[in-house]
C-alpha cells in the first residue's frame, strides 16, 4: 500500500500554488497526494499515520507557472476565484484548490457551472464569503487623521483580505499617506503618494495599535459622531435591521460605535 504524500506549504497564494506544482509533477497520482497549508498560527494539523510529509518552500517561478496555466486552460474568472479562496481562513483550502484544479483542467471554463459537485460548490461558497467580507470593509473602514497627515485604520477581518481592500482606497486616495492595519494577522498595508503600495509584516503590533489610537484631529471625529447621534430618529430605531446592515463584529473599529453615549440608541 502506498503511503500518502502530504505537501506542507506556506499559507499564501504563492505557497499553495508552489505545492500544487510539486504535487502535480511528482507522478505519485492525485489520489495519493494531499496539500496542507500552514494555518494562520503558523503550524499544521495533527500528523497522520502512514503518510510522508514533504515541506515545500515557496518558489515564485513555479507559482507563476500554475497561475498562467489556470488563466490559459480554464479562465481568468476561475483564477480570481481561487485567489480569493487562498486568502480565506478555511483550513484545508490548499487541498480543496488542488481538487478543484484537477476538475478544472479536465472540464475547462465551464467548471463554474458544476455546482452539484461537492468540491466546486465548496469553492463557490468560500469565494462568495470572502467577496462579501471585502464588500463590507470597503464601506466600513474608518480612517483616523494624525498630525503628520498620515491616515490610519485598524480592522479585524476573518479572512486575509487586506490585499483585496487596499486597491480600492489607493484609487480613491491617491494623494494621501495611509496605513491599513490587519489586527488579526499583524500585517499592514502602506501607501505613499505616487508610489506602489506595499504589504508588510508588523513585528511590534502593539506599538502600531497604540499609534493608531493616538489622538489626531479629533474635531472631525467629533463632528461625525454628533452627526451620527442627531440623524437618528429614536421612534424608528430598528436594532435587528441595524445588525443586518452593520454586523456587530465590525463595530469595534468604527468610530461612530465606540463612545458610551452610543448605547442609548444601539442594541
Amino acid at each position: 500500500m502506498k503511503s500518502i504524500k502530504i505537501f506542507q506549504c506556506e499559507n499564501s497564494i504563492d505557497g499553495i500554488f508552489t505545492a500544487i506544482y510539486q504535487a502535480w509533477s511528482c507522478g505519485y497520482g492525485h489520489a495519493n497526494v494531499k496539500i496542507e497549508e500552514a494555518c494562520e498560527k503558523n503550524n499544521y494539523s495533527n500528523i497522520e499515520l502512514f503518510s510522508e510529509y514533504i515541506l515545500i518552500h515557496t518558489d515564485f517561478e513555479k507559482a507563476v507557472k500554475v497561475s498562467r496555466a489556470i488563466k490559459r486552460k480554464i479562465s481568468e474568472e476561475v483564477y480570481e476565484m481561487i485567489c480569493r479562496v487562498a486568502l480565506s481562513n478555511y483550513q484545508g483550502k490548499g487541498d480543496l484548490i488542488y481538487r478543484f484544479l484537477i476538475l478544472g483542467f479536465h472540464i475547462g471554463s465551464s467548471i463554474v457551472d458544476h455546482l452539484s459537485n461537492e468540491v466546486v460548490n465548496k469553492i463557490f461558497k468560500i469565494n462568495r464569503f470572502v467577496s462579501n467580507e471585502v464588500h463590507h470593509f470597503l464601506g466600513f473602514v474608518r480612517f483616523s487623521v494624525h498630525k503628520n497627515d498620515i491616515l490610519t485604520s485598524l480592522i479585524h477581518p476573518k479572512n486575509n483580505v487586506l490585499s483585496l481592500i487596499v486597491p480600492h482606497f489607493v484609487d480613491r486616495l491617491p494623494r494621501e499617506k495611509f496605513a491599513i492595519i490587519d489586527g488579526n494577522r499583524n500585517t499592514c498595508a502602506l501607501h505613499l503618494p505616487q508610489k506602489p503600495w506595499v504589504l508588510v509584516d508588523v513585528v511590534d503590533s502593539d506599538s502600531l495599535d497604540e499609534y493608531h489610537k493616538q489622538d489626531g484631529f479629533d474635531e472631525y471625529e467629533d463632528l461625525w459622531k454628533i452627526f451620527f447621534d442627531n440623524i437618528a430618529i429614536k421612534e424608528r430605531i430598528n436594532p435587528k435591521l441595524q445588525r443586518n446592515n452593520i454586523p456587530l463584529r465590525f463595530r469595534d473599529d468604527m468610530v461612530e460605535f465606540i463612545p458610551v453615549s452610543r448605547n442609548s440608541i444601539l442594541p
